[in-house]
């Protein structure tokens, strides 16, 4: 089952892409590390679909730099290689957060999660994960 975000998703993903174009790296580093919030997340992600008896579930900690609406996240791990997430927060409070990841091996896949940001408790997004090598997607979710 391959989960696609609505189609009412692409103009957030648009600003967010232009946001992380011109925003960020146009400050400078001092404004933004007084800007930046940081955020601890749960990565969690179901069997892969092309193998579920060897690719089987996993869970990972993210942190996540929060500056306004802008929320990014690096991982360098030896296991899961190195993944990138950007995510933006709307007035709403719909978020979307995509990520992109890949291993020296020249495997790659990308994430996608969406929904509501709660103002207070536990916030879930879903979403999922797609991959070439081995070609296929787990159900995930992202949880902060």
């Amino acid at each position: 089952m391959r989960y696609s975000a609505p189609r009412q998703w692409r103009p957030l993903i648009y600003a967010a892409a232009l946001a992380l174009t011109f925003a960020p790296w146009s400050l400078p580093a001092s404004a933004q590390q007084a800007a930046a919030q940081q955020i601890a997340a749960k990565l969690v992600c179901g069997s892969h679909s092309a193998n579920p008896k060897e690719l089987k579930p996993f869970e990972a900690q993210l942190q996540f730099n929060v500056s306004g609406p802008l929320w990014t996240s690096d991982v360098t791990d030896p296991q899961r290689g190195k993944e990138r997430f950007l995510g933006i927060l709307s007035p709403s409070g719909t978020m979307l957060i995509v990520g992109e990841g890949k291993l020296e091996d020249g495997s790659s896949w990308t994430y996608e999660f969406s929904g509501r940001k709660k103002p207070n408790g536990l916030t879930i997004l879903r979403g999922s994960l797609q991959s070439e090598k081995p070609k296929g997607s787990r159900l995930c979710s992202l949880a902060f």
